[in-house]
């Protein structure tokens, strides 16, 4: 036990939950090892865990200052950005823990959250898109894109994916619940519509017909 190194005893408080007592053994640790790439990722991490989302950006900084190719800091990093509401930093980090690892699902449906925060709906949509196809039992991939199509006017995809969403995860009922109704009403609305301009076209085609003689 004496021969854990300050990572390994900080990664055992960690998981038992002592956060505090995990940022404590990390802090020593950097004052001996400023250059610990793992003491950085991981105070970045605890700092976040605890709702400091400032502190932990300032030590994913400290992170990226000596390696900035690894895809989990910058995906740490744009998430705690994510939850200041700085989304337009998180896009840029999102896109750069991408850049690392086209292949990561949570990536991609976390830049379409930070798009759609930013009304992109298209390219927010295309993000969704993305993680759902990399991983098809995406249950809250599928309801975001189905919430984003719905805040497109796009209500067929909308009630299709948001049915999928459920189907895959039933305790998204709850959420798909509050707009699904509507997005049902609007699509009744829009057959209905087409049904009454298709009646007068061909009503108007009729009377065309008959004032040619025909």
């Amino acid at each position: 036990m004496n021969d854990q190194t300050p990572i390994e005893k900080a990664l055992r408080l960690i998981k038992r939950g002592d956060l505090r007592d995990a940022e404590c053994v990390l802090k020593q640790h950097l004052e001996q090892e400023p250059e610990s790439l793992e003491g950085w990722y991981n105070l970045g991490y605890v700092l976040s865990d605890m709702n400091r989302e400032e502190e932990a950006v300032r030590a994913y900084d400290e992170a990226l200052s000596i390696d900035n190719g690894i895809f989990e800091i910058w995906f740490n990093k744009a998430n705690a950005l994510y939850n200041l509401a700085d989304f337009k930093a998180a896009r840029i980090c999102y896109e750069k823990a991408l850049d690392i690892n086209p292949d990561d699902a949570e990536g991609w449906n976390n830049l379409g959250n930070c798009l759609s925060r930013l009304t992109e709906g298209k390219k927010a949509l295309e993000a969704y898109t993305r993680a759902v196809a990399l991983d098809p039992t995406y249950a809250e991939a599928f309801y975001n894109k189905a919430n984003c199509h719905f805040i497109e006017g796009e209500d067929e995809h909308a009630i299709a994916y948001a049915e999928l969403a459920v189907q895959l995860k039933p305790q998204l009922a709850e959420r798909v619940a509050q707009w699904i109704d509507v997005a049902r009403d609007r699509r009744e609305a829009r057959e209905a519509e087409k049904h009454h301009e298709k009646k007068g076209k061909m009503l108007k085609e009729s009377i065309d017909s008959d004032l040619r003689g025909g």
